[in-house]
């Protein structure tokens, strides 16, 4: 067993109702096709975090055979095994997972499930991602923090001003204050200069 762990529920994580309205629909079909409809952001975070984390992913049994089995092939998310079908929820058919190989140290569950749904045991690893916006930059730092892992710069590098350009705001800024519309017109001369050499 991989020593870190992403127990991942893919409905409201690895598309939601942001993702069906940028790419019109989700995965429904039952057919291959619908490897369109995963959020590409989403899928990004979580290959991320076996990238960085060296974490694998463990999948609910409904994923196992057939179109949804070809459908996590052809998302390259780097499965580990499958959880055991539970009633219950997400919750349950992790508990059975762990019942048949040790929770590692370091897992985390991506999942839409309330807290309360989960063992009490989990709730530390669980991560609560939002089925209308699924797997966000803010889950998978929080991810990578259940994980014991250091959020890399990469991902969010810290902001640099650099000198000449703070001068040059802070003296647009002080143009602006002072004289409004000579600001605008000068800001539209300089718009269409750019447009004509461009």
């Amino acid at each position: 067993m991989a020593e870190r762990l992403i127990m991942l529920d893919v409905p409201g994580v690895l598309y939601s109702d942001r993702s069906r309205a940028r790419l019109g629909g989700i995965p429904d079909s039952g057919t291959l096709r619908d490897v369109r409809f995963f959020d590409p952001i989403a899928l990004g975070f979580v290959r991320r975090l076996f990238g960085v984390a060296g974490a694998r992913v463990v999948v609910s049994d409904a994923w196992r055979r057939g179109t949804p089995a070809a459908i996590l092939q052809q998302l390259d998310l780097q499965i580990e095994a499958m959880a055991p079908a539970a009633t219950g929820g997400h919750g349950a058919e992790i508990a059975a997972y762990f019942a048949q190989a040790a929770a590692p140290v370091h897992y985390v569950i991506l999942s839409c499930a309330a807290p309360e749904s989960m063992p009490e045991a989990m709730r530390d690893h669980l991560v609560s991602v939002d089925p209308a916006l699924g797997l966000t930059l803010e889950n998978f730092q929080q991810a990578l923090g259940i994980l014991g892992v250091a959020c890399p710069s990469t991902v969010m590098p810290a902001p640099k001003l650099d000198a000449g350009l703070k001068a040059k705001l802070e003296q647009l800024q002080q143009l602006a204050r002072e004289n409004p519309a000579r600001f605008a017109t000068e800001q539209a001369a300089q718009v269409m200069r750019e447009y004509v050499h461009a």
